[in-house]
C-alpha cells in the first residue's frame, strides 16, 4: 500500500536524522572527554599528547592542532584509496573540525571550565578517569551511529587492510609511535613533561577495555538502533 511505503520512507529519513544527531553527540562527548584529560595535567592519549606538544611549539590552540592532524588523516586516506575512498567519508573533515572546535571551547573559552585547575592530585585523577570514560562513551556513540568514521581510527583501519596487519596490533604501534614522537619533541625543545605522564599509560590500558561497557550502553541508549530494529522487524514481517 502507498501509505505503508510512505511510512517506511519517513522512518528511513528519521533513521538518517538520528544517525547524524548521534554522530554529532558522540563527537561532542569525545571532545569533552579529551578536554577533561587535558585539564587533569596527568597526560593525554598518545595522539592528543603529540598534537598538544605541537600546539605548545606553534602557539596554536590544542583543538586547532587536532583539526589539522585529523584532516591530514583524511587526506592520507584519499591518497591511499583514491577512487575507492567512499565520498560520504569526506564528512570526516566535519568530524575533525567539530571535535577540535569543541575542545577549543572547553579548554579556552568556556567560563569556569577553561580556567579550572584541579586543586589536588586526587582531583587530577578524578578528572583523568572522567575524561577516559567520556572519551570511551563518545567513541562508542559515534560507532553506534555508524555514519561517519573518526579520521585517525579510519586511517589505521585503511592501513591495516593495506598491510594485512590486525587493527589492534597496528593501533597499538601507532600509539607507541606518537608517544615516541612526543618524547622527541619534549627532549629537543625542552617542553614540560605534562602531556606524557602516568595518565597516558592508564588511558592506553583503560580506553579500549572500557569499550566493553560503554559500547553496550551506547547501543542501549541509541534511538537510532532502537528504530532500526523496529524498521527491520516490520520489513521482515512484510
Amino acid at each position: 500500500p502507498i501509505s505503508h511505503r510512505k511510512g517506511t520512507s519517513m522512518k528511513t529519513k528519521t533513521l538518517k536524522g538520528l544517525q547524524l544527531i548521534e554522530m554529532v553527540l558522540g563527537v561532542a562527548i569525545t571532545a569533552l572527554g579529551l578536554s577533561f584529560m587535558m585539564k587533569s595535567g596527568l597526560g593525554q592519549t598518545a595522539v592528543v599528547a603529540f598534537t598538544q606538544n605541537l600546539a605548545f611549539l606553534t602557539r596554536l590552540k590544542s583543538g586547532t592542532l587536532i583539526i589539522i592532524f585529523n584532516c591530514s588523516c583524511v587526506l592520507i586516506q584519499i591518497l591511499i584509496q583514491r577512487r575507492q575512498f567512499p565520498k560520504l567519508q569526506l564528512l570526516q573533515v566535519l568530524v575533525a573540525w567539530l571535535q577540535g572546535q569543541i575542545v577549543n571551547v572547553f579548554c579556552y573559552d568556556l567560563p569556569g571550565f577553561s580556567t579550572w585547575i584541579p586543586g589536588s592530585y586526587g582531583v587530577q585523577w578524578l578528572a583523568m578517569i572522567a575524561g577516559i570514560l567520556l572519551a570511551s562513551y563518545g567513541v562508542a556513540v559515534m560507532m553506534t551511529a555508524d555514519l561517519i568514521r573518526h579520521p585517525f581510527e579510519q586511517l589505521v583501519m585503511v592501513l591495516s587492510q593495506r598491510w594485512a596487519i590486525p587493527f589492534s596490533v597496528l593501533r597499538s604501534r601507532a600509539d607507541m609511535l606518537f608517544i615516541g614522537l612526543s618524547l622527541v619533541l619534549i627532549v629537543i625543545f625542552h617542553l614540560e613533561l605534562t602531556t606524557l605522564r602516568e595518565g597516558t599509560w592508564v588511558s592506553m590500558l583503560l580506553l579500549g577495555r572500557s569499550m566493553a561497557f560503554t559500547f553496550p550502553a551506547a547501543r542501549k541508549c541509541s534511538g537510532y538502533c532502537q528504530l532500526k530494529e523496529r524498521v527491520t522487524a516490520s520489513v521482515s514481517l512484510d
